[in-house]
């Protein structure tokens, strides 16, 4: 699992970098916008195609062939991503009423009378086996998912990906809990820089089956992993790596250092970058990686000396 967290933290940045740039972030935003709507939706049974989506999204078409409600879901995941987006930019702390929030969005004129509520009845996950808890316990369990969930020391991406499985466990809605979910998780993965986390149509049946065994995290982590690669490709990297320049995460890896060691070394003007891409990626030489583990050997051994 280091591996791919590896690869994940290394495409955060070429991420973060990208969307630096104000045309890289519009471009971004649309794309995230109009994919997380289509993909989310869809999930749950929406009929709109992606273009219909997109459409929706930048014209508000709220009408066409399509069931009217599935062109107001659209509509509304929509302005739900957008204020997802706005909490990330402020660093929010999340908190039942914030949940609450995005969950009324998701169901506005839907189902009023239970949007940003949570339920007074029993729910079932249709062809699921899974036992959902007491309506009379969810208050009690949202209360204990937002505690731990700020207390919370896992990196963002595993905390993201648990927050999400947590919140669809508890299932507190009669309804949207799933688009409630991947809007929380994307939400604390934008607080801290990453790219969202886009599950594909094509995977709905293996997304759901991983939330009722043990390969939801792989699965999850995987699915992380490939948002990143997407993105950057959308805009096109500017990143060129050579034998003898690596990024951060690279160097982390040769050098035995954790990237968050690096970056608290980099602020201190203790290791500087050799150079920058245009988005702002920095970038070292392959043999500063054995320098730093020398270092690092040095000081463990003269600890251990002691």
């Amino acid at each position: 699992m280091d591996g791919i967290l590896e690869r994940i933290e290394e495409k955060k940045e070429i991420f973060a970098g990208l969307m630096k740039n104000p045309d890289n972030r519009s471009e971004l935003m649309k794309w995230m916008l109009t994919e997380l709507t289509y993909t989310s939706n869809a999930i749950e049974g929406n009929t709109l195609t992606r273009r219909e989506t997109a459409l929706t999204l930048e014209e508000n078409i709220t009408s066409g062939a399509k069931p009217l409600v599935d062109y107001i879901e659209a509509k509304n995941h929509g302005e739900a991503f957008r204020f997802v987006v706005e909490c990330a930019g402020k660093t929010e702390k999340i908190s039942e009423n914030l949940i609450l929030d995005v969950h009324r969005k998701i169901l506005q004129g839907i189902d009023n009378s239970n949007a940003g509520g949570y339920r007074s009845v029993r729910v079932r996950i249709s062809g699921s086996r899974t036992t959902l808890p007491n309506p009379l316990k969810v208050p009690e369990l949202m209360t204990e998912f937002v505690e731990k969930l700020s207390k919370s020391r896992e990196s963002t991406p595993i905390k993201a990906i648990e927050a999400h499985y947590s919140l669809v466990a508890i299932h507190p809605f009669t309804d949207g809990n799933g688009r409630t979910a991947r809007l929380l998780m994307n939400l604390i993965l934008l607080s801290d820089g990453y790219a969202p986390l886009i599950v594909r149509v094509r995977d709905r049946k293996r997304y759901i089956d991983s939330l009722e065994n043990k390969r939801y995290l792989p699965f999850m982590l995987r699915a992380l992993d490939r948002s990143h690669g997407t993105a950057i490709d959308l805009i096109g990297s500017d990143v060129q790596i050579s034998e003898k320049l690596i990024t951060i995460g690279k160097l982390a890896k040769l050098s035995g250092v954790p990237v968050s060691t690096l970056r608290h070394w980099i602020s201190c003007g203790k290791l500087t970058p050799i150079g920058r891409t245009q988005s702002d990626y920095m970038l070292f030489p392959k043999e500063q990686a054995a320098e730093i583990g020398k270092i690092v050997g040095q000081k463990n051994r003269s600890r251990f000396s002691q």
